[in-house]
């Protein structure tokens, strides 16, 4: 059975999601029960706390609306100057109360979260995540199902690391998977400038859902392909408006030689493509905080960085048309599990080949892990084993 052919509807099939027993029901609840235990406790402390990628949005903000120079401090703002503009609002707040600054960022970064699982579920499953009642069973309905599911809280558990780390870092992350899910959501839909604007709102913020753009136009989808980058430039107009002409190009072109053109760095953080084509290939220490300042090297050649700069692209560029040759043909059903197959595997790379990945922005692989569990606990025994092995 094709990926395309696959129910989740109500078809026999289905009935492998309802083998949930009284125990394991009594269990996923009480991980879920830690897992709202652990969140709630992390908002807390993290908005009585300093520090984090909070702190930066801030000072960016304050500095637009002080007039000085957004990139005066260009190791903190490594951001394009829309996303300074958009700080604003984050100063202003954090000016009159830091505290509830950072307590509003993480609330609306776990009902960010909350919003995507939601997404996934109705896109993968055609069914409602619900949260209560809290039933002695957990059966799914014809046209829900329980977030402590196993097939809902298991993607949850595996990620979950990931939402402690944009937690504790305060971090844009799940804002900006939030807006990439959104957008695919409506194109799903058939809502292709709602789909354009949301994904257009995520790149101008940071730019690595770019690859969303590159797979619309891939796929031949012009229509929001075509909006994405329409709004784009709207976006990319307001710094104009803001600092001038003058000013903004200044700003442009500091950007894109400060944080476009340089090639990824090698830290123990930086967990890219890049950055480990860099420590493979060179004979730099990936500083991995080793006691008496021994530092490790796995490095197989000691290339130049220009050298690493064409192996890495050249790697990126045979892939990549191995991709493109097999996205090739266009979505016949834009709301089928073969094409959030798709969905995923895009979402998937754009950790691992934007310049800087930290461990927070594999919170990407969420919709990858969900479709990956569905295959493997619920249609198992209808892939190869091939495809087994590869989820």
């Amino acid at each position: 059975m094709g990926t395309g052919d696959i129910k989740t509807d109500g078809s026999k099939t289905s009935k492998n999601f309802d083998s949930n027993g009284r125990r394991s029901h009594l269990l996923s609840l009480v991980l879920l029960g830690f897992l709202v235990f652990g969140l709630s406790f992390e908002i807390i402390r993290d908005a009585l706390t300093k520090g984090g990628d909070f702190e930066g949005y801030v000072l960016v903000g304050n500095l637009v609306l002080q007039g000085e120079n957004i990139y005066s401090n260009p190791l903190i703002n490594t951001w394009p100057p829309f996303f300074s503009i958009s700080s604003v609002i984050i100063a202003l707040i954090d000016n009159f109360n830091s505290q509830l600054s950072r307590f509003i960022w993480l609330t609306l970064s776990l009902l960010a979260m909350i919003r995507v699982i939601q997404i996934t579920t109705k896109m993968v499953l055609k069914r409602r995540l619900i949260f209560y009642p809290f039933k002695a069973e957990n059966t799914l309905s014809s046209n829900s199902i329980h977030i402590s599911h196993w097939i809902i809280l298991v993607p949850i558990l595996i990620v979950f690391r990931y939402i402690l780390d944009n937690m504790s870092n305060i971090q844009i992350n799940i804002f900006i998977l939030f807006f990439s899910m959104i957008s695919l959501y409506c194109f799903t839909k058939g809502k292709d400038v709602l789909a354009a604007l949301s994904l257009a709102f995520g790149i101008s913020l940071k730019v690595y859902p770019i690859f969303l753009l590159f797979y619309f136009l891939v796929k031949r989808e012009f229509r929001i392909a075509g909006f994405t980058i329409f709004f784009c430039a709207l976006f990319a107009l307001f710094p104009f408006l803001v600092f001038g002409y003058e000013e903004s190009i200044n700003y442009y072109t500091f950007w894109y030689q400060h944080n476009v053109v340089p090639f990824a760095s090698v830290a123990h953080k930086n967990q890219s493509f890049f950055s480990m084509m860099r420590s493979l290939l060179t004979y730099e220490s990936p500083g991995l905080n080793q006691p008496l300042n021994k530092e490790i090297y796995i490095n197989i050649l000691n290339l130049s960085i220009s050298g690493v700069k064409v192996v890495s692209y050249s790697l990126i560029a045979l892939v990549g048309s191995a991709v493109v040759y097999i996205f090739r043909n266009k979505l016949n059903e834009r709301n089928s599990l073969k094409s959030f197959l798709e969905y995923a595997f895009i979402l998937t790379i754009i950790p691992i080949l934007s310049p800087l990945a930290w461990k927070a922005y594999f919170i990407f692989l969420f919709p990858g892990y969900f479709v990956s569990c569905l295959f493997l606990f619920h249609y198992k025994n209808t892939l190869t084993k091939a495809t087994n092995v590869f989820l």
